[in-house]
């Protein structure tokens, strides 16, 4: 087989077609990777997708001379009468071809790595697209080497591999032509589906199934290669001895076998999660530990119906459900095309969803929510409207469902105020743009917002209201509002609060602050700027301050914490041992507090600035005692006993009583936390995006613990499907992009013709 191996490779780079694979390979390759890799800053693998069509045209040249040429001069005489297995004649043949494939697929893994050089990099996702080509390429050679096998014409084996090699490209729109829900026709026709199975390679996901795919089509074509090699060379030695039925018969107990192992492959593949790896950056095709947690308590049957035919549905979405199918039993998914059943969804909801929506059904209570399609992929332009950015996509499937499935299975509803009337910047679009993310993740959990103004309610009840919204007040509050949010507070009530001074620079809000000192919080009025370079924004300014987060409701962030234009935060001195207090992101030593900010010459210590650190986010907790006598009279104190964890339980209870002979006494202890932001730009969507949603991540840790509900819910945030960007230098574009799309080519094309016309002289 060695001998086989160097032979076919010596004769190839000897007549000049290794080197022209190489160079018309490495050249497509390397123009859209310079087009899009490097003048763009993508970092997704364009060479890698366009390579996929042009294979279809380069491998056929690259095959058809393996077996077929040898026919032609009848040099194949000479190997079917050698004392050479069959086998090892076509796996010679076939290393040989893999070799002169695996060169520019060697050159293609150099991408990645020029890539990292201007920024970071998914090397997982690039290099398992990389992975899939070489599969892709493999099963290509084999079958070319097939058809080369049949024939004794190069020109023959080349037009017609190009012509099965491109029916297999185009088979999966070939059966979506022939019927949208499939038949024995498109599973049988499925089978030569050679592009479909690249799509998760495509995306960054491994599967087993799609590995044994290609492994299995390249074995079986080189099993059917030997088959037609030997019935060749028993015509040769034994011209009376005939070996069809053997043959056929061997053929068919082989092509049996390997639909087999697929079909043991798939089922392994959709039930069993470590037959899929997700290489993904931010996991897009997996489902995350709390999602499996909750679906693994289910006790009744929920279905999802999906508004489109299987075959048309979104092949992402199917992805997903499919997790969800698999981690629980209970949880079944159908799929109804609109087209057939026009007025299905009128079981559910009384207006017509979008295509391709879900529908969540619980049978047990008749209770239903539709998912819909628009809400799952969502386009954010905001980027564009207010720094010029492209925009963002994000996929919401994941989150979408879980609140959905909660909501069926709930009985309760939940509400959550935001306090109006004080000029709140979040409603001020011509700063940082809405604050949709921080509204998502609240309506996740199933939660209402609703506003109101302190001025018309005297009293909040945590019974109605899980958390209270203190976002970005441009004045202050009165103090029969503050008062309002304090009772509240004394009642085991929560607070998520931001604070505003870039619009409001010098409003003293002295009732406002009080509502955070009850969590011993000080508010230090003035703008931080963070004059270490490494934690700012370089392009905006030391205003645009950046941290990492790694303690409570900021710990496992997948970014850092952005708070531009945030005030100073920092836990007051007090002998109130009731109040915990755990700072979450923090400036460096060197920032500086800039109490006049519209008048600083300089973003150093200047009179009357105060000096860092400063805490921009934060979380606390105050515990307070309730005790209840015997006629019912009560009164509220403070607790005296140790300090609480700032996760700690929203509202915990111990009772004690202790019974005279006139009456009784009950203790009780609630638990009031508040998650506190020093700007409110931090939950604006677009700087939000700009950290992957760290600052909103936050926010959803938080509310886990501050809401309640009767079933088990969980807010999952959405995932950018937006590939990352880098700055790549137009120097560094000139130098790789020369060296990579025109030099490596031209090298190969002309050391193979150099080759060959010395071979040609002598």
């Amino acid at each position: 087989m060695i001998a086989i191996y160097k032979r076919e490779l010596k004769s190839y780079f000897t007549s000049v077609i290794a080197c022209l694979f190489i160079a018309v390979t490495t050249l497509v390759a390397g123009i859209f990777f310079v087009y899009y890799n490097l003048q763009n800053g993508l970092t997704s693998m364009y060479p890698v997708y366009q390579s996929l069509f042009i294979l279809v045209f380069t491998v056929p040249i690259l095959t058809m001379k393996i077996i077929a040429d040898e026919r032609r001069l009848k040099t194949d005489q000479l190997i079917l009468t050698a004392p050479v297995s069959v086998g090892k004649i076509v796996m010679g043949k076939f290393m040989a071809l893999t070799t002169i494939f695996a060169i520019p697929v060697l050159i293609m893994c150099l991408y990645p790595v020029i890539l990292s050089k201007f920024g970071n990099m998914p090397f997982k996702t690039a290099y398992t697209n990389i992975f899939g080509l070489f599969l892709y390429g493999i099963a290509f050679i084999a079958i070319g080497m097939f058809i080369s096998s049949l024939t004794e014409s190069q020109v023959i084996s080349a037009i017609l591999s190009i012509v099965v090699l491109l029916l297999g490209y185009l088979m999966g729109s070939l059966t979506s032509m022939i019927s949208s829900d499939g038949n024995i026709l498109t599973k049988i026709l499925g089978c030569f589906d050679l592009y479909s199975p690249m799509q998760d390679f495509l995306n960054g996901v491994i599967t087993l199934s799609n590995v044994v795919y290609y492994i299995s089509l390249t074995a079986v074509f080189l099993f059917l290669t030997c088959q037609s090699i030997q019935k060749r060379r028993w015509n040769v030695s034994k011209k009376f001895i005939g070996t069809g039925i053997f043959s056929t018969g061997f053929i068919a107990v082989v092509v049996a076998l390997v639909v087999f192992v697929n079909l043991i492959a798939g089922t392994i593949t959709s039930k069993e999660a470590w037959a899929t790896a997700d290489m993904t950056s931010t996991s897009l095709f997996s489902i995350s530990s709390d999602t499996k947690k909750m679906l693994k308590g289910l006790d009744k049957d929920i279905t999802l119906y999906v508004m489109a035919s299987k075959s048309e549905a979104d092949s992402t979405i199917k992805k997903t459900l499919a997790r969800y199918e698999t981690a629980s039993k209970h949880i079944k998914v159908e799929y109804k095309d609109t087209n057939r059943y026009p007025n299905f969804y009128k079981t559910y909801t009384d207006t017509a969803p979008t295509a391709g929506s879900i529908i969540v059904y619980n049978a047990s209570n008749k209770k239903s929510k539709v998912v819909d399609y628009n809400n799952i992929y969502v386009t954010d332009n905001s980027a564009y409207y207010y720094s010029g950015a492209s925009a963002s996509t994000t996929y919401d499937c994941e989150g979408q469902l879980d609140s959905a499935i909660s909501y069926v299975r709930s009985n309760s509803t939940y509400k959550i105020y935001q306090v109006t009337g004080h000029n709140e910047i979040v409603s001020d679009s011509n700063n940082f743009g809405t604050m949709e993310n921080l509204k998502d993740i609240i309506s996740k959990y199933n939660c209402e917002i609703e506003e109101i103004n302190l001025l018309s309610k005297s009293s909040i009840s945590t019974d109605e209201c899980s958390a209270v919204l203190l976002l970005g007040p441009e004045t202050d509050y009165s103090k029969d509002e503050a008062d309002v949010i304090k009772n509240y507070i004394k009642e085991g009530g929560n607070v998520i609060a931001a604070l505003e001074a870039k619009a409001s620079v010098g409003v003293d809000k002295p009732n406002f602050y009080s509502i955070l000192e009850e969590y011993n919080v000080k508010v230090y009025d003035g703008l931080v700027a963070e004059n270490d370079s490494s934690r700012y924004a370089t392009q905006y300014g030391p205003f645009y301050g950046f941290a990492e987060g790694s303690t409570g409701y900021a710990s496992g962030l997948t970014s850092y914490i952005f708070t531009p234009y945030t005030m100073g935060l920092k836990q007051a001195e007090s002998d109130d041992t009731s109040a915990s207090y755990t700072a979450l992101a923090s400036t460096s030593d060197n920032s500086v507090l800039k109490t006049n900010p519209s008048n600083a010459t300089s973003y150093e210590k200047e009179k009357g600035d105060v000096a860092g650190p400063f805490d921009t986010v934060v979380s606390a907790s105050k515990t307070i005692t309730k005790k209840t006598s015997g006629d019912k009279s009560s009164k509220s104190e403070e607790a005296t006993t140790g300090n609480k964890e700032t996760n700690s339980e929203a509202e915990t209870s111990e009772e004690t009583t202790n019974e005279d002979s006139s009456n009784s006494e009950t203790t009780t202890s609630v638990t009031s936390n508040l998650l506190v932001f020093g700007s409110v730009y931090s939950l604006a969507d677009t700087v939000d995006n700009k950290v992957q949603s760290s600052n909103t991540q936050i926010v959803n840790n938080a509310l886990k613990e501050y809401i309640k509900t009767d079933v088990e819910t969980i807010s999952v945030p959405a995932k950018s499907m937006t590939p990352a960007t880098l700055t790549v230098t137009e120097s560094g574009t000139r130098l790789f992009g020369v060296l990579i799309a025109i030099v490596v080519p031209i090298i190969v094309l002309l050391a193979g013709i150099a080759v060959w016309v010395r071979r040609r002289r002598y």
